[in-house]
């Protein structure tokens, strides 16, 4: 009589809970209402009926995202299983035993499966339909240009080109991988509107990084705290290069390195400091087994390949001299092209390099830029003081006569010379 009792109370427990977890029939669309709760008409926790399979299937139409918010108890041991499958087919199987977590889908489908065997398993879930257009603002970029991933809220980046796009990471030095990159949408195109999703940033830029057209656009929606950056240039540019990469700094770091290329073509880095325009270049040095002299030669050109500056810097394999370090690279980004060489090199943007950068020697050499030659958009003026009281230098200076520019140059506290 008790357990029959037990059957009559877990089978009435069952439609109870039957009626709140109702398989739908159709698409979820935004007709719908553009919020929707999962099961219906529960708040909070709900437990899920034993034996329940069901597949909730949305419609999102272009220009929006699906946001699905879910809270989990349950156990995948017994059997149980829930799974998000997001526009691109991507599985997402939540997490167990207890969990709240966010989702995202673009444009058109993605659907919710919740399957059980047992009767203990518990779940509550929210759903949007976000009109990105109404939330996000676009920020539209040349090519040549960076982005910082951690700069997104509220906004997506679009880079625009004449031509397709190849899109790299530059991630800190002090890093090997950035997990966070697989939450940032990558659109191929400029309108998210009109643009196919095609995938994660992560597995985009390690599958080939290469647009299909002359926009590429990109939204971070789960609002990560990705510390990399995005560079966009334009692909005939980058695909010259056997090898390109982008190095991420900050202020006071020091990054060091070997970079070989022994193709027929040669290798391109860029470097790129997050939160200053100073660079000190310490250390060059040519591999004497792996580098054929006569051939090799390193250049340095403002900012980025597709700014297609002209080399400022060029250092050869054959009349390379340490004397020539530290130098200054008055800049917030550079790109170091080697040509036939492996090289080891030492980079930074701490501020006691200063005071060797200006230390005189006999033997010293180095160029002195304007930090405007370097990058256009900074002011066209810059003032060093080279000193040391206990000895006497002679200087050798090499100046191209500009119209309108000054160059006063000052020996003592009060000789001034200008030329």
């Amino acid at each position: 009589m008790i357990f029959a009792f037990l059957l009559y109370f877990l089978f009435l427990a069952n439609t109870v809970l039957s009626k709140y977890f109702i398989c739908p029939n159709r698409l979820i669309t935004l007709e719908d209402g553009p919020i929707g709760v999962i099961p219906r008409g529960r708040v909070g926790l709900s437990v899920i009926p034993a034996n329940y399979n069901c597949t909730y299937y949305f419609y999102i139409p272009p220009g929006f995202a699906l946001h699905f918010s879910i809270s989990t108890h349950y156990e995948i041991l017994l059997g149980d299983q829930i799974v998000f499958t997001n526009n691109l087919g991507e599985e997402f199987i939540i997490p167990t035993p207890n969990q709240h977590i966010d989702e995202w889908s673009a444009s058109s489908t993605a659907s919710l499966l919740i399957r059980t065997i047992s009767n203990s398993s518990q779940m509550f879930a929210i759903y949007e339909f976000v009109n990105i257009h109404k939330y996000y603002r676009q920020k539209v970029l040349e090519t040549g240009d960076y982005f910082a991933l951690n700069s997104m809220k509220f906004l997506y980046y679009t880079f625009k080109s004449h031509e397709r796009i190849k899109i790299n990471i530059a991630i800190k030095s002090t890093q090997d991988f950035d997990p966070h990159l697989e939450k940032i949408f990558v659109y191929d195109g400029g309108d998210l509107k009109n643009s196919k999703m095609i995938g994660n940033l992560y597995k985009f830029s390690r599958k080939s990084g290469v647009s299909t057209k002359n926009n590429i656009s990109f939204i971070n929606l789960y609002d990560v705290p990705s510390p990399s950056y995005v560079i966009g240039n334009d692909y005939s540019i980058i695909s010259k290069f056997a090898k390109y990469k982008a190095v991420l700094m900050s202020k006071n770091e020091q990054t060091s390195g070997e970079f070989y290329d022994s193709s027929n073509l040669s290798s391109a880095y860029t470097w790129i400091c997050s939160d200053c325009s100073t660079f000190y270049w310490n250390v060059l040095k040519f591999d004497k087994w792996k580098t054929p002299k006569e051939e090799a030669f390193i250049e340095v050109q403002p900012l980025s390949p597709s700014h297609q500056m002209k080399p400022i810097l060029n250092y050869s394999g054959i009349h390379h001299s340490d004397n020539y370090f530290p130098q200054l690279l008055p800049t917030r980004m550079f790109t170091v092209i080697n040509h036939h060489s492996k090289i080891g090199l030492t980079i930074n943007t701490l501020n006691m390099t200063n005071s060797k950068w200006l230390q005189p020697y006999d033997g010293r050499k180095g160029i002195i830029h304007s930090p405007s030659l370097w990058d256009p958009q900074t002011r066209p003026s810059f003032n060093y003081s080279f000193e040391d009281p206990d000895q006497t230098y002679y200087f050798n200076i090499s100046v191209k006569s500009v119209n309108g520019e000054t160059l006063i140059l000052q020996s003592g506290p009060e000789v001034f010379q200008e030329l």
